[in-house]
């Protein structure tokens, strides 16, 4: 969930920003781990129970059947790192609104002056001022962001459908034991078209903690090295069940202490089908794409 938006780059920001992108690798992430078996199914039985186990101990089954749900969260962008933050301001409490395994959503400002939306439908970035008419437009770390955060929310849900998956053995982190499932798409060796990711599952709970990510399509030049980690913790229980995290820290590769984070996303309140879908569409002569990306 890395990115950018239109504000002013002092000239130490824009340093960042170009040591960064200069910073570029041929060697692409690879998040396999020695532990997979090469001669196992795609989908393997072991991995696709694990799965099953933290969507059901999470009450993400339940998610699964809302139509849509929403939550409050802010997000906020560490020291020079805020040069990457795609919203159009840091860390202030965005009211968002997602139908449940699509990537269409939306947000607002909740303590905004002036009523504006922001959102994405079928991949097409829009903002709808206070007169109600919705404008598209080309701005790409929002296109990109909205559903990033909802792809990475639901992420259990999300990898039950992917081609493959499988399990990539155990690891302890800060005294608790994990399993690990990998899952991607195309190919098990790492491709530039798919992504990757190495899910952390607790051995006693069965829930999400972790999770590695590669991101092979950001919409800024991007090592092709770098991957993102994420620490799902705080968890909460909504009224129907659904146990979630109420603090994300991302990370920049490998998993680290919790202190140790580029921006951390704040979430609260979690409602399920607490608006009608319509609101998510604007531009109803758009093609529904679902799940699927193009």
């Amino acid at each position: 969930m890395k990115g950018h938006h239109s504000i002013k780059m002092g000239s130490s920001k824009l340093l960042l920003l170009l040591t960064v992108v200069g910073l570029n690798s041929c060697k692409i992430a690879d998040l396999r781990t020695s532990a997979i078996d090469l001669q196992a199914p795609d989908r393997e039985k072991r991995a696709m129970a694990l799965l099953e186990r933290a969507i059901n101990s999470q009450g993400f089954d339940v998610l699964a059947q809302a139509e849509t749900y929403s939550f409050e969260a802010t997000d906020n962008w560490r020291g020079l790192m805020a040069v990457f933050n795609p919203f159009p301001k840091d860390n202030e409490v965005m009211e968002m609104r997602f139908r449940t395994q699509t990537f269409d959503s939306q947000f607002n400002y909740k303590n905004a002056k002036v009523s504006k939306m922001y959102g994405v439908q079928s991949f097409r970035y829009y903002e709808i001022e206070e007169d109600g008419t919705p404008k598209f437009r080309n701005k790409k770390s929002l296109r990109f962001t909205l559903p990033a955060i909802q792809y990475l929310f639901e992420l259990p849900l999300r990898l039950q459908k992917a081609p493959i998956v499988k399990y990539a053995g155990t690891t302890a982190v800060e005294g608790v034991t994990y399993d690990l499932v990998f899952a991607t798409w195309k190919s098990l060796e790492p491709n530039e078209e798919f992504d990757q990711y190495l899910l952390y599952l607790s051995q006693e709970t069965g829930r999400l903690t972790f999770a590695n990510y590669t991101v092979r399509n950001a919409y800024l030049p991007t090592p092709k090295h770098i991957y993102g980690t994420i620490r799902y913790e705080d968890l909460q229980e909504n009224e129907k069940g659904v146990l979630y995290p109420t603090t994300l820290y991302i990370q920049i590769n490998k998993l680290k202490r919790n202190r140790r984070w580029t921006h951390k996303m704040s979430i609260d309140h979690l409602e399920l089908n607490s608006f009608n879908s319509a609101i998510l569409y604007p531009n109803k002569d758009l093609k529904f794409l679902g799940d699927a990306k193009n």
